[in-house]
């Protein structure tokens, strides 16, 4: 997942990797790295999409590991849902896609989404000063 985060994709490398992955090999992974491989086929998909996903017999269990992830809106997230509700701005809060993505705030119907990255995003706390924590 990590070289499509850097817009790295080379078909020959993705489907050598992605082959030499048993189902045995598999099973071994917990949870989130079972998630991590769905990202890896969205990532293929738009990549490749005249290939077929090397794992695609595992697709189902991917997406279900995708789900299974609970959000956790900040405080901040809320404040912002209340004050597009306050503008008149209705909208569906922690909105699922069928991709499994959790959109903070979506108008499904006119395909419009907020994402809110508050601070603890950016930042970590050592000491008593914040320092960006690299993650995004």
């Amino acid at each position: 997942w990590a070289f499509a985060c850097i817009g790295w994709s080379n078909l020959d490398f993705f489907v050598a990797l992605l082959s030499f992955m048993s189902r045995d090999y598999l099973d071994s992974f917990a949870g989130e790295a079972l998630s991590q491989l769905h990202m890896v086929h969205l990532h293929f998909q738009l990549e490749f999409p005249d290939q077929e996903f090397p794992l695609v017999h595992m697709q189902s269990e991917f997406l279900t590991a995708f789900k299974s992830q609970e959000p956790r809106p900040s405080q901040l997230q809320y404040n912002v849902a209340a004050a597009l509700d306050r503008i008149g701005w209705n909208h569906s809060f922690e909105y699922a896609t069928p991709e499994g993505f959790s959109l903070d705030m979506a108008q499904p119907e006119t395909k419009s989404a907020i994402e809110v990255d508050g601070p603890f995003h950016y930042l970590k706390c050592s000491g008593r000063r914040p320092t960006e924590n690299g993650q995004t």
